[in-house]
């Protein structure tokens, strides 16, 4: 998070634009098209106990209740010329919630300006990637997501396939992005990010710390295409960083991951799938590790009806460091769930989820293999235009194979009860 007082890109953008923009013609009213947006969402959260902790312990005592207070609001500014050319800027401040500092100070989450033409659309500044990353990982499951698993220190804690958040996460950090006009269907997009431990640069900063990396750059191309009566697309994208200080260790090596994915749609029904690799612990000295995230997907609509089931799984290879390394084995996390998605009339629906979860240890350590299941009911109702109130309940079950752990034994399961009420204003 950046704060007001350290001047962002897109305010000093702001300024600019403010300035003289159209060839010597000055900027008025009529032409900077100034709005505000964002939202702002209050939550009640409630659960019976964390199944993960240990019910007796002091420190993982617990309140079973709690509100939270959590919004953003949007400045964007939209000016045009008579060849066609736009830009502009956005700043998303944060107002309430963890957004906001100890001494009431509000920050600044993404900000960027925007350049948009014939030639495509260049984002400048701080905003978050993920073009043409994101098909074939559809999940009808939508789940309340209080109660959680303990996953150890397996190194498949997570089926996330967003290729932009291994070996670094740009997020928040300064960087370029261009979208390409698409062309045939073919749509392309290029992230570049020179600097991913800081987020806020204000000049030249150091290229030689251990176990990191820098110079991101990720490439993404998207195809659509219709084919029948069947519409599809299929994305790749490929990205890379450098490590900041090869020098070290020859264990250290560029930070490289590729996806792809894709989906099908026809006669109600889309399917699709992804796969994503990746490597662990590339920049620094620990050996390398290979890991692969791989999943598929079908749902089905019909009506007020939509059904729909998807699995998920990753393996992340466990070195031991040697001359030369050796695979000792791999840790695999699988998910599989479903949903049932019913709309009661235009603003009412009702989902109904269900999602096992299996967490396994090369070497079948305990405190690193456990067993989760959630049942998830959901109403969410769009009271009026801008108003939202949504309800959950969630019954959750988990097994951690520790007999040191808040079990008695060893896969003595533990379940828990959570309800999540949310109000939201959208404006």
């Amino acid at each position: 998070m950046k704060k007001v007082l350290i001047g962002s890109t897109a305010l000093l953008a702001a300024g600019m634009i403010a300035g003289p923009a159209f060839a010597g013609e000055p900027m008025t009213a009529s032409k900077l098209d100034l709005s505000l947006g964002g939202d702002m969402s209050f939550k009640l959260e409630y659960q019976s106990r964390q199944p993960k902790l240990s019910d007796t312990l002091a420190a993982d005592k617990r309140r079973n209740h709690n509100f939270e207070l959590d919004g953003e609001m949007h400045v964007m500014g939209e000016a045009g010329n008579d060849a066609g050319l736009t830009f502009g800027f956005e700043v998303e401040l944060e107002i309430a919630g963890a957004g906001v500092d100890g001494n009431g100070n509000d920050t600044v989450d993404q900000n960027w300006i925007w350049v948009d033409g014939r030639f495509g659309k260049v984002y400048l500044g701080a905003k978050s990637v993920g073009a043409y990353q994101a098909k074939g990982d559809t999940e009808t499951y939508s789940g309340v997501g209080l109660l959680t698993a303990d996953t150890g220190t397996n190194k498949a804690s997570s089926v996330g396939d967003d290729i932009s958040d291994k070996n670094g996460n740009p997020g928040e950090n300064n960087k370029f992005t261009w979208v390409a006009p698409s062309m045939g269907g073919v749509a392309l997009a290029i992230d570049y990010v020179p600097d991913l431990s800081a987020q806020n640069t204000t000049g030249s900063t150091t290229n030689n710390d251990a176990g990191a990396i820098d110079k991101l750059m990720i490439i993404s191309l998207s195809y659509d295409f219709t084919m029948g009566g069947a519409d599809g697309t299929i994305e790749v994208g490929y990205a890379t960083a450098n490590a900041e200080d090869p020098q070290v260790d020859t264990d250290i090596e560029n930070a490289n991951r590729w996806r792809v994915g894709g989906e099908v749609s026809v006669a109600g029904f889309d399917v699709g799938g992804f796969l994503l690799q990746w490597n662990q612990d590339a920049e620094d000295t620990n050996p390398t590790e290979d890991a692969t995230t791989s999943g598929v997907f079908v749902q089905y609509e019909t009506g007020p009806w939509t059904v729909g089931a998807s699995w998920r799984r990753t393996t992340n290879d466990e070195m031991t460091a040697g001359t030369p390394n050796v695979k000792a084995g791999e840790d695999k996390y699988t998910q599989i769930n479903g949903g049932v998605t019913y709309e009661l009339s235009g603003d009412k629906t009702i989902k109904v989820g269900y999602e096992t979860s299996k967490w396994d240890d090369h070497l079948n350590v305990a405190t690193d293999e456990n067993d989760a299941k959630s049942l998830d009911i959901k109403f969410e109702w769009d009271v009026a235009s801008g108003l939202e109130f949504d309800v959950g309940y969630q019954n959750f079950r988990y097994k951690q194979h520790d007999i040191t752990g808040p079990q008695s034994g060893p896969t003595v399961g533990r379940s828990g009860h959570a309800l999540l009420a949310t109000t939201k204003v959208s404006f």
